[in-house]
């Protein structure tokens, strides 16, 4: 099966791995470019973002509903390019009209080859997969029960869904300005005199689309393409370190509940770097709230700790149906980098190991301290979440994205940096002592050690701790 899976790689290679990340896509969720006078030049207005964000209804582009905090709006991307996520889109203007040339789709490999820094030499990044979306398919604005993929050849679409001021950055302060009435330039391209003001659009001409759900996309099968293409190429390139690893009788164990989709051999854990061991993105057998989940093992630690870990988990979750049912509804969204499961001696809150005895005292926890189950999203966690063997939850950070429901909790976050990411705060825990946050001592808080936390109850009931009284 797997050499079958690699002829078929092997059929896209050319798509694979020779991607271009264009000049700033690290600042941009969707990014649109046209060619001019033989240059590459970035489109700053992004067509292509505003009429699938009026098309539309869930974001087709891997989003989250974060806006970050530059760069040219409307960003809602789930991975920003560089990092293989959003969009590439190619336009040109011939003949008096707009065309639009292509449109790729990106994932991010997590094992890479040695030859990657040939490529880089030369320009290229083959960490990068993509698949192609002719641009056909992009104004079908079809259900995704009706759209029938055929990977072919991607042909140039006029382009006549585009009236809008089209601006574009050749670089060195060269910008131009085009005028479009249903596809047809009304007005060529005219440079922009030194100091003229560019044409920028606010990002609230446009809602905030909901995020992408599996199942949900018309461009779900070109999804599923992408994913089994990235998954083929990270199995084929771990091929090697899995065949190290299967020395060890005990990985047979460890493959009997998972299917393994990658290993890392660089690093344990996915935010402390500093932490030495081997990192195994696995999908889980049978029927699971988990699409894939990374799992961290210390060097020559035993696989079967990792499969205990993953089996007390689920048992944590039988205990407390309702939290299985949000993981349920968390895992489609795609709003996330990854789901993280470990099991550590301490804990971090805000940055600080606390031993977790001390901590599980503080807060009433009741049983026993089984692991930490963390949806990561651009380097932190989005939720973390400390799993009692009772069923019991302990909520210690979460960042609730808009238009996502996390146990219809109101945030009474007032901290306008997290209102412009479009993050609703719901929980940071964080230690009394802690320097960053002048926290202010209350009778109802005077003798905890930890504060802005809640716990899920394996009931369902939402316990809150205190407050800091620094939201």
């Amino acid at each position: 099966m797997i050499k079958r899976i690699c002829l078929w790689v092997v059929a896209f290679a050319s798509a694979v791995l020779a991607n271009e990340i264009p000049e700033r896509a690290e600042a941009e969720g969707g990014t649109d470019h046209i060619y001019f006078n033989g240059k590459e030049c970035r489109i700053v207005t992004h067509p292509l973002n505003e009429f699938i964000a009026k098309h539309y209804a869930e974001w087709p582009f891997r989003p989250s509903s974060a806006r970050p905090a530059y760069g040219n709006p409307p960003l809602y991307t789930y991975f920003i390019p560089k990092d293989g996520g959003g969009y590439l889109a190619y336009w040109s203007i011939r003949d008096s009209s707009l065309y639009l040339d292509s449109v790729t789709i990106n994932s991010k490999l997590r094992v890479v080859p040695l030859i990657r820094n040939i490529h880089y030499l030369k320009g290229k990044d083959n960490t990068i997969v993509s698949v192609s979306i002719p641009p056909q398919e992009i104004v079908l604005n079809t259900s995704a029960e009706k759209r029938a993929v055929k990977i072919q050849k991607s042909e140039p679409l006029f382009a006549n869904f585009v009236s809008d001021t089209i601006e574009f950055d050749c670089g060195r302060s060269h910008v131009y300005k085009s005028v479009v009435r249903e596809g047809k330039v009304i007005s060529l391209p005219k440079e922009l005199s030194y100091g003229e003001k560019l044409y920028y659009k606010n990002s609230d001409e446009n809602p905030i689309p909901k995020p992408y759900r599996e199942f949900s996309s018309p461009f779900e099968n070109y999804y599923k393409i992408l994913d089994s293409l990235r998954i083929a190429i990270d199995v084929m390139n771990s091929e090697d370190r899995l065949a190290q690893l299967r020395e060890d009788p005990r990985l047979k164990w460890f493959e009997k509940i998972f299917n393994i989709n990658a290993v890392d051999f660089d690093r344990g854990h996915p935010i402390y770097a500093s932490d030495e061991g081997r990192s195994f993105y696995v999908t889980p057998k049978g029927d699971t709230p988990f699409k894939e989940i990374l799992l961290g093992l210390k060097h020559n630690e035993n696989p079967i700790e990792a499969v205990k870990l993953f089996l007390k988990t689920i048992m944590v979750m039988q205990k407390n149906p309702s939290f299985e049912k949000w993981l349920r509804y968390k895992i489609p969204l795609m709003n996330y980098y990854q789901v993280y499961l470990e099991k550590r001696d301490s804990l971090f809150v805000l940055w600080e190991s606390i031993d977790i005895d001390s901590l599980w005292k503080d807060v009433g926890m009741n049983g026993e301290y089984v692991g930490t189950l963390s949806f990561i999203n651009e380097a932190v966690p989005q939720y973390e979440f400390i799993l009692s063997d009772n069923g019991d939850v302990l909520v210690t950070w979460a960042f609730v994205p808009e238009n996502e429901n996390f146990y219809n909790i109101a945030s009474d976050n007032t901290d306008p940096f997290f209102a412009m990411q479009g993050i609703k705060l719901v929980a940071r825990m964080k230690p009394c002592n802690h320097p960053n946050f002048n926290i202010k001592i209350t009778e109802a808080n005077k003798n905890a050690l930890f504060f802005d936390y809640l716990i899920i109850r394996n009931d369902g009931t939402i316990e809150y701790g205190p407050k800091s009284g620094d939201k």
